[in-house]
């Protein structure tokens, strides 16, 4: 019983960075999108705000790089 819930919680540990990864994915997909339409309008409003989003997107992609493991770092199974 006890080896099974371990078993079960080492599946969760190494599937878990893959979803949180996939949700972060979708939010750049999301501001790539706003920017790209932000960037036909050009108004002062469009500039600023397309500033803050490549900030944004900036945090995530860091946040998606933190999450990935090194090549060198894999454990095979």
């Amino acid at each position: 019983m006890v080896k099974a819930f371990f078993q079960a919680a080492t599946a969760f540990l190494y599937a878990w960075p893959l979803f949180a990864s996939a949700k972060l994915n979708r939010q750049i997909d999301k501001i790539d999108d706003e920017i790209f339409t932000l960037g036909i309008d050009g108004s002062p409003y469009a500039k600023l705000r397309m500033e803050q989003l490549a900030k944004r997107r900036k945090r995530i992609v860091e946040q998606v790089s933190a999450l990935r493991p090194a090549d060198s770092d894999l454990d095979p199974r």
